[in-house]
Formats: structure tokens, C-alpha cells, sequence
């Protein structure tokens, strides 16, 4: 393919100040093959008015855009919503409060053709109200093949965010994907699951994607006991639900429960840890791994704390 058509899921809640920063850098785009699918989620505000006030005074993108409207349910159903009716050769997402660059997809798209890749990773601007963007690189961790990547991923190596990252279609196996229950962290629970099965992921070295950072009530401002619950119930969830002998689970089990032991020991939520047997034993019996993104001081709080769940449960 010289020419994949690429649908932009665009999920929209409560970004009525950014939407339309946001919609105009994907219609200023020099890639033409694409198609921009919009989910109101239930949204509260005027982002949605303004959305469609925009694409009737330009039918030119009208044509090529979708607007699905649903109650809200979250982010990680939203963008469930836009997988469900993608046609796109590749899929990327896009948040409504962040903008792109005008080449960010040709781009990413060139990039996937010349490799021969299924997934593409990009860097990206981190831009913050009143000052000056910084770029933030992604570590190039490529040529890859599936399971190292996913390793990779939930090791830090690789950053989980979906929107600095273009993907074959095919590798969203809708009728069995594990859909994150919370928002928080919803991104590892897809990634993992999306780039196990891939062929060769590659890094694209240019900063593409401007990601806005501390909007007042984004999940970048949720308390941090609430995000590393939220966190850990996702990660629990992800393992709990896949199988161990193959898959994701098979390649980076240990680094998905060494996070979420830790969220869940460190706030002291061991009642939640306590409701997954498996992952409290796994722990509880694991050799400590260096340069984890977990460091080893934490490996052994978590080791301990899943000790005394087994002694008293």
C-alpha cells in the first residue's frame, strides 16, 4: 500500500476551549487518505456545538468525517465506539484537547510504507499553559517484533500513549480485546494488548503531537491515590483476563503485576490485591529484576506486603 486510509478516532468530553484547535489541525493535514471519526461521550459543555457548527461550514470535511453520540460511559468505551466502525487501513487517536502538526500523519504514514511496519511511534511536544513546549523524545527502541516491544512498553521503555502511535487495524482484535474498566492508565491496557501480535514496530524521530498538559479536571489532575487505584484495577484486570502460557501475559506478566502490586501497596489497598490469588502468589514468590521500572526497593515493600495477604487470607 502507497496510499492506507487512515481513520483518527477523536473521542470528545468536556473540551469546549480546545476543540477547535484540535479539529483544525487534523483538517490542515497534507495527507489526504483519511477519515476523522468524533465519539461525544456524553459530552456536558458546548464542545460538540462547536464541533458541528465547524463541520457545517466546511462540507468539504464533512464529507469525510463521523459523529457518533453516546451516554457517557468513559474513555476507553469512546474509543471502542470509533475501533467499531474504523475503515482505516491504520488507526490512530487523537485526545480533543491536543493538536497535531500538518504532517503528522503523512509522516507517520510514509514511515510505516518505507519500514514495512505495523505500528509507528512518534515524539512529541508536552505544552503547558504559559510556557514555552518542550520535546519529549521516545526511546528508540526499534526495529522490534511484538513481544519485545510489549516488554518494552510495560518497562517504560516504550510510552504507552495511543496517540503518538499509528497501528494496523488488523492488530485490534475487537471481539476479544480486554477493555480497560477505568480511564486512568486505559492506554497500557490497550497498547499491551495491540502491539504483542505485531510484526515490527518501528520509532519515527520527530516531534508530532502536541500534548497539552495540566488542563484544569483532566485526568493529568486526578489524586494520586485515585490514579494509581485506578491504575492498578486496569493492570489487575489485563492479567487476570488473558491468558498465561501465550500472549501479552506470556512476555510481560511480571512487569504489568509489579506495577499494579506496588499502586496497591503503597496506597495500602491490599483488600483489592487480595481479590487476585494468582497475582498476589506470583509476587509473592518472584526474583527481584534490575533496572525494572519498578525499582528493586519497591520490588521488595511489594514481595513483602503480598507475603502477609498469603499468611492471612
Amino acid at each position: 500500500m502507497s496510499n492506507p486510509k487512515v481513520s483518527v478516532i477523536v473521542p470528545v468530553y468536556s473540551v469546549e476551549r480546545y476543540i477547535r484547535q484540535c479539529v483544525e489541525s487534523l483538517w490542515a493535514q497534507d495527507y489526504g487518505n483519511l477519515e476523522l471519526i468524533f465519539v461525544d461521550d456524553g459530552s456536558p459543555d458546548r464542545s460538540v456545538d462547536i464541533l458541528m457548527e465547524i463541520l457545517e461550514a466546511h462540507p468539504e470535511m464533512r464529507e469525510r468525517s463521523l459523529v457518533i453520540r453516546q451516554e457517557n460511559s468513559g474513555l476507553p468505551k469512546a474509543r471502542m465506539a470509533g475501533l467499531r466502525v474504523a475503515t482505516g487501513d491504520f488507526v490512530i487517536h487523537v485526545d480533543s484537547d491536543d493538536w497535531v502538526e500538518p504532517d503528522y500523519l503523512s509522516q507517520m504514514v510514509r514511515k510505516a510504507v518505507e519500514e514495512d511496519a505495523d505500528i509507528v511511534y512518534c515524539d512529541f511536544f508536552k505544552e503547558y499553559e504559559g510556557k514555552s513546549p518542550s520535546i519529549d523524545r521516545e526511546r528508540d527502541f526499534s526495529p522490534s517484533d511484538g513481544p519485545s516491544a510489549v516488554k518494552a512498553l510495560n518497562n517504560g521503555v516504550i510510552r504507552a500513549y495511543m496517540w503518538n502511535k499509528l497501528v494496523r487495524r488488523e492488530l485490534y482484535n475487537l471481539d476479544e480485546m480486554i477493555v480497560p474498566i477505568r480511564g486512568y492508565h486505559e492506554d497500557i491496557v490497550f497498547q499491551t494488548q495491540i502491539m504483542y501480535p505485531a510484526s515490527k514496530c518501528v520509532h519515527l524521530g520527530k516531534p508530532l503531537y502536541h500534548y497539552r498538559r495540566r488542563r484544569s479536571g483532566s485526568l493529568t489532575r486526578v489524586s494520586l491515590i485515585k490514579s494509581r487505584h485506578h491504575s492498578a484495577e486496569n493492570m489487575l484486570h489485563l492479567y487476570d483476563s488473558l491468558p498465561k502460557d501465550r500472549g501479552p501475559v506470556s512476555a510481560c506478566g511480571i512487569y504489568i503485576l509489579l506495577r499494579a502490586g506496588w499502586y496497591c501497596c503503597i496506597t495500602l489497598w491490599f483488600k483489592k490485591l487480595a481479590a487476585y490469588p494468582d497475582a498476589v502468589d506470583t509476587l509473592a514468590r518472584m526474583d527481584y529484576i534490575r533496572g525494572c521500572r519498578v525499582p528493586v526497593a519497591k520490588q521488595v515493600y511489594t514481595k513483602f506486603c503480598c507475603a502477609l495477604i498469603k499468611l492471612f487470607s
